[in-house]
Protein backbone atom coordinates (compact mmCIF):
# COMPACT_ATOMS: atom_id res chain seq x y z
CA UNK A 1 0.00 0.00 0.00
CA UNK A 2 1.26 3.45 -1.78
CA UNK A 3 1.01 6.37 1.07
CA UNK A 4 -0.78 8.28 -1.49
CA UNK A 5 -3.57 5.48 -0.97
CA UNK A 6 -4.00 6.04 2.69
CA UNK A 7 -6.14 9.52 1.32
CA UNK A 8 -8.22 6.76 0.09
CA UNK A 9 -9.38 5.30 3.26
CA UNK A 10 -12.46 6.48 4.97
CA UNK A 11 -10.98 7.82 8.37
CA UNK A 12 -14.55 9.44 9.39
CA UNK A 13 -15.95 6.07 9.87
CA UNK A 14 -12.94 4.58 11.93
CA UNK A 15 -12.19 7.13 13.61
CA UNK A 16 -16.27 6.92 15.04
CA UNK A 17 -16.19 3.47 15.42
CA UNK A 18 -13.08 3.55 17.65
CA UNK A 19 -14.08 6.83 19.53
CA UNK A 20 -17.14 5.13 19.80
CA UNK A 21 -15.89 2.01 21.43
CA UNK A 22 -13.51 3.49 23.59
CA UNK A 23 -16.11 5.75 25.57
CA UNK A 24 -18.08 2.40 25.85
CA UNK A 25 -14.81 0.63 27.16
CA UNK A 26 -14.21 3.76 29.39
CA UNK A 27 -18.11 4.14 30.35
CA UNK A 28 -17.86 0.42 31.45
CA UNK A 29 -14.97 0.29 33.63
CA UNK A 30 -15.92 4.10 35.29
CA UNK A 31 -19.08 1.64 36.03
CA UNK A 32 -16.97 -1.14 37.61
CA UNK A 33 -14.85 1.18 39.82
CA UNK A 34 -17.88 3.13 41.36
CA UNK A 35 -21.09 2.63 42.19
CA UNK A 36 -22.23 6.19 42.56
CA UNK A 37 -20.86 6.38 38.86
CA UNK A 38 -23.23 3.74 37.79
CA UNK A 39 -26.02 5.04 39.62
CA UNK A 40 -25.72 8.49 38.29
CA UNK A 41 -26.27 6.65 34.76
CA UNK A 42 -28.60 4.60 35.68
CA UNK A 43 -30.94 7.59 36.70
CA UNK A 44 -29.73 10.04 34.13
CA UNK A 45 -28.59 8.22 31.30
CA UNK A 46 -30.32 4.93 30.99
CA UNK A 47 -33.83 6.16 31.22
CA UNK A 48 -33.48 7.94 28.16
CA UNK A 49 -32.14 5.81 25.80
CA UNK A 50 -34.05 2.85 27.14
CA UNK A 51 -37.46 5.22 27.19
CA UNK A 52 -37.17 5.42 23.19
CA UNK A 53 -36.35 2.19 22.24
CA UNK A 54 -38.71 0.86 24.76
CA UNK A 55 -40.97 3.16 22.93
CA UNK A 56 -39.95 2.80 19.51
CA UNK A 57 -39.73 -0.55 19.10
CA UNK A 58 -42.62 -1.25 21.88
CA UNK A 59 -45.57 0.04 18.76
CA UNK A 60 -44.42 -3.43 16.96
CA UNK A 61 -46.65 -6.53 18.13
CA UNK A 62 -44.22 -8.72 17.66
CA UNK A 63 -40.09 -9.56 18.66
CA UNK A 64 -38.23 -6.71 16.66
CA UNK A 65 -35.16 -8.66 18.38
CA UNK A 66 -35.46 -11.11 16.94
CA UNK A 67 -35.91 -10.20 13.55
CA UNK A 68 -32.82 -7.91 14.19
CA UNK A 69 -30.43 -11.16 14.79
CA UNK A 70 -31.47 -12.47 11.99
CA UNK A 71 -31.01 -9.16 9.80
CA UNK A 72 -27.80 -8.60 11.40
CA UNK A 73 -26.26 -12.51 10.91
CA UNK A 74 -27.89 -12.53 7.21
CA UNK A 75 -26.42 -8.71 6.72
CA UNK A 76 -23.07 -9.95 8.22
CA UNK A 77 -22.61 -12.78 5.90
CA UNK A 78 -23.71 -10.79 2.96
CA UNK A 79 -21.60 -8.23 3.80
CA UNK A 80 -18.99 -10.50 3.97
CA UNK A 81 -19.40 -11.89 0.78
CA UNK A 82 -20.22 -9.05 -1.33
CA UNK A 83 -16.73 -7.50 0.42
CA UNK A 84 -14.84 -10.44 -1.05
CA UNK A 85 -16.02 -9.49 -4.22
CA UNK A 86 -15.21 -6.09 -4.23
CA UNK A 87 -11.79 -6.75 -2.91
CA UNK A 88 -11.14 -9.38 -5.78
CA UNK A 89 -12.54 -6.94 -8.45
CA UNK A 90 -9.71 -3.76 -7.09
CA UNK A 91 -6.52 -5.09 -8.12
CA UNK A 92 -3.46 -3.06 -6.98
CA UNK A 93 -6.18 -1.55 -4.22
CA UNK A 94 -7.22 -4.75 -2.89
CA UNK A 95 -6.08 -3.83 0.79
CA UNK A 96 -7.61 0.00 0.46
CA UNK A 97 -11.10 -1.58 -0.33
CA UNK A 98 -10.91 -4.33 2.35
CA UNK A 99 -9.52 -1.38 4.93
CA UNK A 100 -12.73 0.50 3.61
CA UNK A 101 -15.07 -2.49 4.08
CA UNK A 102 -14.36 -3.44 6.86
CA UNK A 103 -14.86 0.06 8.69
CA UNK A 104 -18.72 -0.32 8.44
CA UNK A 105 -18.29 -3.53 10.34
CA UNK A 106 -15.98 -1.68 13.02
CA UNK A 107 -18.65 1.05 12.65
CA UNK A 108 -21.72 -1.30 13.41
CA UNK A 109 -20.24 -3.21 15.80
CA UNK A 110 -18.90 0.03 17.95
CA UNK A 111 -22.58 1.56 17.69
CA UNK A 112 -24.49 -2.14 19.10
CA UNK A 113 -21.67 -2.23 21.55
CA UNK A 114 -22.28 1.24 23.14
CA UNK A 115 -26.06 1.04 23.31
CA UNK A 116 -25.84 -2.64 24.87
CA UNK A 117 -23.20 -0.39 27.49
CA UNK A 118 -25.62 1.63 28.56
CA UNK A 119 -28.81 -0.10 28.27
CA UNK A 120 -27.46 -3.14 29.87
CA UNK A 121 -23.80 -3.79 31.14
CA UNK A 122 -22.90 -0.73 33.32
CA UNK A 123 -26.35 -1.74 35.31
CA UNK A 124 -24.42 -4.93 36.52
CA UNK A 125 -22.64 -2.23 39.03
CA UNK A 126 -25.52 -0.59 40.31
CA UNK A 127 -26.49 -0.13 43.84
CA UNK A 128 -28.62 -3.47 44.97
CA UNK A 129 -32.25 -3.82 44.46
CA UNK A 130 -31.88 -4.97 48.52
CA UNK A 131 -30.82 -0.82 49.29
CA UNK A 132 -33.97 0.17 47.88
CA UNK A 133 -36.09 -2.40 49.40
CA UNK A 134 -34.72 -2.39 52.73
CA UNK A 135 -34.20 -5.68 53.24
CA UNK A 136 -31.00 -6.92 55.17
CA UNK A 137 -29.50 -10.32 53.35
CA UNK A 138 -27.72 -12.37 55.77
CA UNK A 139 -26.83 -15.82 56.09
CA UNK A 140 -29.58 -18.04 56.44
CA UNK A 141 -30.11 -21.49 58.42
CA UNK A 142 -31.66 -24.57 56.87
CA UNK A 143 -34.36 -24.15 59.90
CA UNK A 144 -35.56 -20.71 58.24
CA UNK A 145 -35.10 -21.83 54.83
CA UNK A 146 -37.87 -25.03 55.62
CA UNK A 147 -40.03 -21.92 57.19
CA UNK A 148 -40.03 -20.34 53.60
CA UNK A 149 -40.27 -23.44 51.65
CA UNK A 150 -43.57 -24.21 53.49
CA UNK A 151 -45.02 -20.91 53.63
CA UNK A 152 -44.65 -20.94 49.60
CA UNK A 153 -46.14 -24.64 49.35
CA UNK A 154 -49.14 -23.68 51.46
CA UNK A 155 -49.40 -20.37 48.51
CA UNK A 156 -48.84 -22.12 45.34
CA UNK A 157 -51.36 -24.97 46.64
CA UNK A 158 -53.68 -21.84 47.14
CA UNK A 159 -53.23 -20.33 43.85
CA UNK A 160 -53.25 -23.87 42.05
CA UNK A 161 -57.29 -23.38 43.70
CA UNK A 162 -57.68 -20.59 42.14
CA UNK A 163 -56.04 -20.40 38.32
CA UNK A 164 -58.12 -21.69 35.37
CA UNK A 165 -56.78 -24.86 34.21
CA UNK A 166 -57.04 -26.62 30.71
CA UNK A 167 -58.43 -30.48 30.12
CA UNK A 168 -54.61 -31.72 30.87
CA UNK A 169 -54.53 -29.62 34.30
CA UNK A 170 -52.22 -27.24 32.93
CA UNK A 171 -52.73 -23.15 33.70
CA UNK A 172 -54.28 -21.69 30.74
CA UNK A 173 -52.62 -17.89 29.92
CA UNK A 174 -55.18 -14.92 29.73
CA UNK A 175 -55.92 -13.79 26.45
CA UNK A 176 -54.78 -10.42 27.81
CA UNK A 177 -51.42 -11.97 29.17
CA UNK A 178 -49.14 -8.81 28.18
CA UNK A 179 -51.56 -6.49 29.93
CA UNK A 180 -51.37 -8.33 33.20
CA UNK A 181 -48.05 -8.20 32.96
CA UNK A 182 -47.35 -4.84 33.01
CA UNK A 183 -50.02 -3.63 34.91
CA UNK A 184 -48.12 -6.02 37.88
CA UNK A 185 -44.86 -4.01 37.19
CA UNK A 186 -46.95 -0.78 36.90
CA UNK A 187 -48.42 -1.57 40.72
CA UNK A 188 -45.43 -2.86 42.56
CA UNK A 189 -43.62 0.56 41.01
CA UNK A 190 -46.07 2.41 43.20
CA UNK A 191 -44.63 0.83 46.31
CA UNK A 192 -40.82 1.00 45.29
CA UNK A 193 -40.12 4.26 42.88
CA UNK A 194 -37.31 2.59 41.74
CA UNK A 195 -39.28 0.55 39.44
CA UNK A 196 -40.49 3.12 37.68
CA UNK A 197 -40.36 2.63 34.25
CA UNK A 198 -42.22 2.67 31.15
CA UNK A 199 -43.04 -0.89 30.66
CA UNK A 200 -43.87 -2.32 26.99
CA UNK A 201 -45.78 -5.59 26.43
CA UNK A 202 -43.71 -8.48 26.92
CA UNK A 203 -43.29 -10.37 23.21
CA UNK A 204 -43.84 -14.39 22.50
CA UNK A 205 -40.78 -15.33 20.43
CA UNK A 206 -41.48 -16.89 17.09
CA UNK A 207 -38.32 -19.54 17.14
CA UNK A 208 -39.48 -20.37 20.54
CA UNK A 209 -37.94 -24.18 19.95
CA UNK A 210 -35.01 -22.61 19.31
CA UNK A 211 -35.06 -20.68 22.83
CA UNK A 212 -36.09 -24.05 24.32
CA UNK A 213 -32.65 -25.67 22.85
CA UNK A 214 -30.64 -22.57 23.85
CA UNK A 215 -32.07 -23.23 27.36
CA UNK A 216 -33.41 -20.12 27.26
CA UNK A 217 -36.74 -18.94 28.67
CA UNK A 218 -36.68 -15.08 28.63
CA UNK A 219 -33.83 -12.52 27.05
CA UNK A 220 -34.14 -8.70 27.35
CA UNK A 221 -32.77 -7.38 24.28
CA UNK A 222 -31.19 -4.35 25.05
CA UNK A 223 -30.45 -2.68 21.41
CA UNK A 224 -34.49 -2.66 21.01
CA UNK A 225 -34.86 -2.78 24.63
CA UNK A 226 -37.48 -5.29 24.48
CA UNK A 227 -38.94 -8.47 27.17
CA UNK A 228 -39.12 -11.53 24.88
CA UNK A 229 -40.00 -14.63 26.49
CA UNK A 230 -40.28 -18.32 25.31
CA UNK A 231 -43.99 -19.45 24.46
CA UNK A 232 -43.19 -23.07 23.52
CA UNK A 233 -42.28 -23.87 27.28
CA UNK A 234 -44.98 -24.61 29.84
CA UNK A 235 -47.36 -21.98 30.20
CA UNK A 236 -46.85 -21.89 33.89
CA UNK A 237 -43.30 -20.48 33.33
CA UNK A 238 -44.15 -17.76 30.98
CA UNK A 239 -45.86 -15.04 33.36
CA UNK A 240 -43.46 -14.84 35.59
CA UNK A 241 -40.63 -15.25 32.58
CA UNK A 242 -42.51 -12.24 31.14
CA UNK A 243 -42.26 -9.99 34.62
CA UNK A 244 -38.47 -11.45 35.20
CA UNK A 245 -37.63 -9.74 31.68
CA UNK A 246 -39.48 -6.56 32.74
CA UNK A 247 -37.84 -6.22 35.20
CA UNK A 248 -34.87 -5.67 33.01
CA UNK A 249 -35.99 -2.42 31.68
CA UNK A 250 -36.34 -0.98 34.85
CA UNK A 251 -32.57 -1.28 35.27
CA UNK A 252 -32.15 -4.17 37.29
CA UNK A 253 -30.17 -6.82 35.29
CA UNK A 254 -28.74 -8.78 37.99
CA UNK A 255 -30.45 -12.42 37.51
CA UNK A 256 -31.06 -12.62 41.39
CA UNK A 257 -33.02 -9.31 41.66
CA UNK A 258 -34.97 -9.30 38.41
CA UNK A 259 -36.29 -13.25 39.81
CA UNK A 260 -36.82 -11.58 43.00
CA UNK A 261 -38.83 -8.34 41.33
CA UNK A 262 -41.16 -10.61 39.05
CA UNK A 263 -41.87 -12.56 42.44
CA UNK A 264 -43.14 -9.72 43.97
CA UNK A 265 -44.91 -8.38 40.88
CA UNK A 266 -47.01 -11.78 40.15
CA UNK A 267 -47.56 -12.36 43.73
CA UNK A 268 -49.01 -8.42 43.72
CA UNK A 269 -50.93 -8.91 40.42
CA UNK A 270 -54.90 -9.29 40.55
CA UNK A 271 -54.83 -11.98 37.91
CA UNK A 272 -54.70 -15.77 39.32
CA UNK A 273 -52.43 -17.18 36.66
CA UNK A 274 -49.95 -14.79 37.34
CA UNK A 275 -49.78 -15.37 41.26
CA UNK A 276 -49.98 -19.44 40.38
CA UNK A 277 -47.04 -18.63 38.08
CA UNK A 278 -44.91 -16.56 40.39
CA UNK A 279 -45.44 -18.72 43.54
CA UNK A 280 -44.45 -22.05 41.25
CA UNK A 281 -41.28 -20.24 40.35
CA UNK A 282 -40.38 -19.31 43.73
CA UNK A 283 -41.16 -22.67 45.02
CA UNK A 284 -38.86 -24.13 42.91
CA UNK A 285 -35.66 -22.01 43.54
CA UNK A 286 -36.96 -22.66 47.36
CA UNK A 287 -37.26 -26.31 46.95
CA UNK A 288 -33.91 -26.33 45.29
CA UNK A 289 -32.01 -24.70 47.91
CA UNK A 290 -33.67 -26.92 50.45
CA UNK A 291 -32.82 -30.07 48.59
CA UNK A 292 -29.32 -29.20 49.45
CA UNK A 293 -29.29 -29.15 53.29
CA UNK A 294 -32.47 -31.16 54.17
CA UNK A 295 -32.82 -35.16 54.99
CA UNK A 296 -33.88 -36.68 52.03
CA UNK A 297 -36.77 -37.49 54.71
CA UNK A 298 -37.88 -34.15 56.11
CA UNK A 299 -37.57 -33.16 51.64
CA UNK A 300 -39.86 -35.92 50.63
CA UNK A 301 -42.32 -34.33 53.40
CA UNK A 302 -42.78 -31.32 52.20
CA UNK A 303 -43.00 -32.12 48.68
CA UNK A 304 -45.83 -34.36 49.93
CA UNK A 305 -47.54 -31.25 51.08
CA UNK A 306 -47.89 -30.18 47.67
CA UNK A 307 -51.49 -30.53 45.70
CA UNK A 308 -51.77 -33.11 42.59
CA UNK A 309 -52.09 -30.21 40.08
CA UNK A 310 -48.88 -28.81 41.49
CA UNK A 311 -47.16 -32.16 40.97
CA UNK A 312 -48.60 -32.77 37.73
CA UNK A 313 -47.41 -29.30 36.53
CA UNK A 314 -43.58 -30.20 37.94
CA UNK A 315 -44.00 -33.32 35.84
CA UNK A 316 -45.31 -31.46 32.90
CA UNK A 317 -41.93 -29.46 32.90
CA UNK A 318 -39.61 -32.15 33.62
CA UNK A 319 -41.15 -33.80 30.61
CA UNK A 320 -40.33 -30.60 27.91
CA UNK A 321 -37.37 -29.96 29.33
CA UNK A 322 -35.83 -33.57 29.71
CA UNK A 323 -35.16 -33.52 25.66
CA UNK A 324 -33.29 -30.56 25.29
CA UNK A 325 -31.20 -31.67 28.29
CA UNK A 326 -29.67 -34.09 26.16
CA UNK A 327 -28.63 -31.90 23.37
CA UNK A 328 -24.90 -30.71 23.27
CA UNK A 329 -26.55 -26.97 22.20
CA UNK A 330 -28.14 -26.63 25.22
CA UNK A 331 -25.08 -27.43 27.26
CA UNK A 332 -22.99 -25.21 25.35
CA UNK A 333 -25.51 -22.25 25.93
CA UNK A 334 -25.52 -22.77 29.58
CA UNK A 335 -21.50 -22.39 29.81
CA UNK A 336 -21.74 -19.52 27.41
CA UNK A 337 -24.40 -17.60 30.11
CA UNK A 338 -22.21 -18.70 32.74
CA UNK A 339 -19.19 -17.28 31.43
CA UNK A 340 -21.32 -14.16 29.99
CA UNK A 341 -22.51 -13.49 34.01
CA UNK A 342 -18.92 -14.05 35.49
CA UNK A 343 -18.22 -11.54 33.10
CA UNK A 344 -20.14 -8.89 34.77
CA UNK A 345 -19.37 -9.48 38.17
CA UNK A 346 -21.91 -11.80 38.94
CA UNK A 347 -19.59 -14.48 40.06
CA UNK A 348 -21.38 -17.73 40.77
CA UNK A 349 -22.15 -17.24 36.98
CA UNK A 350 -25.81 -19.04 36.58
CA UNK A 351 -25.77 -19.83 40.27
CA UNK A 352 -27.33 -16.47 40.69
CA UNK A 353 -30.47 -17.26 39.84
CA UNK A 354 -30.60 -19.08 42.81
CA UNK A 355 -29.93 -16.45 45.07
CA UNK A 356 -32.86 -14.74 44.62
CA UNK A 357 -33.99 -17.43 47.97
CA UNK A 358 -32.09 -15.23 50.25
CA UNK A 359 -33.91 -12.04 49.08
CA UNK A 360 -37.24 -14.16 49.37
CA UNK A 361 -36.11 -15.14 52.72
CA UNK A 362 -34.89 -11.43 53.83
CA UNK A 363 -38.61 -10.27 53.12
CA UNK A 364 -40.51 -13.32 54.59
CA UNK A 365 -38.55 -13.38 57.61
CA UNK A 366 -38.57 -9.68 58.25
CA UNK A 367 -42.57 -9.52 57.68
CA UNK A 368 -43.10 -12.15 60.09
CA UNK A 369 -40.70 -10.76 62.88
Amino acid sequence: MKLSDLKNIRKSVWITGISLALVSFIILALSRRSIGFSDWLCFNVYPIFSGIGSRLWGIFPFSVAEFFVVFFILGALAGAVCLVIRVKRKRGKRLITFINGFSWAVLASAIIFFIVTLNCLVNYNRTPFSEYSGLKVRTYGAGELRELTVFLIEQVNKAAEEVVLDEEGRAVKPSDFGTHAVEAMESLAEKYDVLDAYYPQPKGVVCSDLMSCLNIAGIYFPVTVEANYNCAMPVSSQGFTACHELSHLSGFIREDEANFIAYLACRGSEDPYFRYSGYLEALTYSLNAYYTVADREDYSRLCSMLSQTVLDEYACRSEYWAPYRKKAVYQVSTAVNDAYLKANNQTDGTGSYGRVVNLMLAEYLDGSE
